[in-house]
């Protein structure tokens, strides 16, 4: 007899009451809003992300921009509705009148942040086409290492100027006689940061020159949105860039890379990332929702709602495993440990919705990406899989819902960690309920008891992913493989229990009956 209990074994021989596990949703008690824009995406100059990556004129793979044409098939599945660039740490020598007009005249420097040379032929451009093509707004962070605010004001006027002006006739005469509307600007970037080349690692003296910026940005347009330069964890800098920025920062700036080689490991620093947003989420509950007493004399308008988080880049980052190695160990291959673990941060990031303003994940294509290339293929990493799947078929709230679970085996002392993370969420229109759940343990199917309360509801259908074993990848070397195994599941009248398989991320639509 095998030791695991099949599902329809279990219920013989136990009632509802008694399965290992039960999930409660709430789907009349919603915890909040999820901006679309948390399924966002990032780009930045290093390895082979740009160039070699989503771009590379000359390739048979490419399209008359430049863009791969099976990367950028691999994009739109992901869907992301956001998109930054040019960094990241390169932000803080990228000078942005380098990328822009006649390829010819463009200027090649040294990448002074992640080595070789930059030539400059994917500019700002570039970038707005890429946004259109697969539809995602575009995000641009400025140079506050090397540049001025005055540069970061005549970007602004070269992206969204409608005037008869100096840059937004020069946008205008590279071809480009609508504005690109940017509305996401980033001012900075990790500038705490010692070892890079910034200078503004004092938060007193960010707050100083980012006031400045934000004067002159948003003199150029007053609509734009500003995100400031934060840290992971509710710190003195947060506090410090805050108490000052506060009446123009929409947003603050925030990173986490998570790293572990165990399994247990890395769920436990998902768990420990969601403790932090609890903290970050009081930090920020302390300003006030619209700012008092905002001078006429800005002319400009401050900040329209609450400061909320951006998570602009986030990954999981163990050192690299596997492809190419460019002298930082970020070229990685992911392992479906990996995926589970990525499922299990979009849940705990679905918990915190009036917190989290949007995320970006780094980076969308190769060093530590969901897609990865080579000169001939592409593939989809492990966790593209729950990346596509939640920004696919997650709603637009988030709603109420308790796990009771049994423990992972060896998940540390002190910390134990259940083998069933979920997350709920419901849409706007039509009520489906989606929920969404992580049996994160590596052997065991969990049989689970299901109640959604605040209506009554059938299931429509649901996607079953799962893989293997936890170390299954995909390779750009194995470019035909295919680890994951994807389930599409029937609809059924009523369900009042399902069994987990191990090491499977599962989603569950339910509608209102009628």
């Amino acid at each position: 007899m095998k030791a695991t209990l099949t599902f329809f074994t279990a219920l013989l021989l136990a009632p509802l009451a008694a399965l290992p596990a039960t999930i409660t949703v709430q789907a009349d008690q919603r915890l909040g809003r999820i901006e679309p824009m948390l399924y966002g995406q990032f780009i930045e100059h290093l390895g082979c992300c740009i160039n070699g990556g989503i771009f590379e004129p000359g390739s048979p793979l490419a399209d008359t921009n430049g863009f791969r044409r099976d990367v950028l098939a691999k994009v739109r599945e992901l869907n992301p509705p956001l998109l930054r660039w040019p960094g990241g740490t390169y932000t803080k020598i990228y000078h942005w009148q380098d990328g822009v007009g006649a390829k010819s005249e463009r200027k090649c420097r040294p990448n002074l942040i992640w080595g070789g040379e930059e030539d400059h032929l994917f500019g700002t451009d570039e970038f707005i086409r890429y946004c259109r093509a697969i539809g995602a707004e575009p995000y641009l962070s400025v140079n506050m290492g090397t540049g001025t605010a005055e540069e970061a004001a005549n970007w602004v006027e070269y992206c969204n100027g409608t005037g008869n002006t100096h840059y937004a006739n020069l946008r205008r005469n590279h071809g480009f006689t609508a504005p690109h509307a940017v509305k996401f600007w980033g001012l900075g970037n990790e500038e705490e940061a010692e070892p890079d080349c910034g200078r503004l690692q004092d938060p007193n003296e960010y707050s100083r020159v980012a006031w400045q910026y934000a004067k002159l940005m948003k003199l150029q347009d007053p609509s734009i949105r500003l995100i400031v330069a934060g840290v992971g964890g509710s710190t003195n800098w947060n506090a410090t860039v805050l108490n000052s920025l506060h009446p123009v920062a929409d947003y603050i700036s925030a990173h986490w890379y998570l790293r572990a080689n165990s399994h247990a490991g890395l769920l436990g620093s998902v768990a420990a990332f969601d403790r932090q947003l609890g903290a970050f989420e009081s930090f920020l509950g302390t300003y006030p929702p619209q700012p008092k007493n905002f001078s006429h004399w800005y002319r400009f308008p401050p900040r329209q709602g609450p400061v909320r988080l951006a998570i602009d880049e986030w990954g999981l980052w163990n050192g690299g495993q596997g492809g190419r190695t460019n002298g930082w160990g970020v070229e990685q291959t992911y392992t479906w440990q990996d995926a589970l673990a990525t499922a299990s941060w979009l849940n705990a990031m679905h918990r915190h919705p009036n917190l989290i303003g949007f995320a970006t994940w780094a980076q969308m294509v190769n060093v530590i990406a969901p897609i990865q290339t080579d000169r001939q293929n592409s593939v989809r990493q492990t966790v593209f899989h729950p990346l596509a799947l939640y920004a696919k078929h997650c709603g637009d709230w988030s709603v109420v819902a308790r796990c009771e679970s049994p423990a992972l085996e060896a998940a540390g002392p002190g910390q134990p960690l259940p083998a069933l993370d979920i997350s709920a969420t419901a849409r706007d229109q039509g009520a489906q309920v989606t929920l969404a759940v992580v049996n994160r343990h590596s052997t065991l199917n969990i049989p689970a008891r299901l109640q959604i309360d605040g209506g009554s509801y059938t299931l429509t259908g649901g996607y079953e992913l799962t893989a293997p074993s936890l170390q299954a990848s995909n390779s750009v070397s194995r470019p035909t493989e295919e680890c994951v195994l994807t389930r599409q599941l029937p609809a059924a009248v009523g369900i009042d229990a399902r069994e987990f398989p191990p090491r499977s991320i599962t989603l569950l639509m339910f509608a209102p009956k009628r």
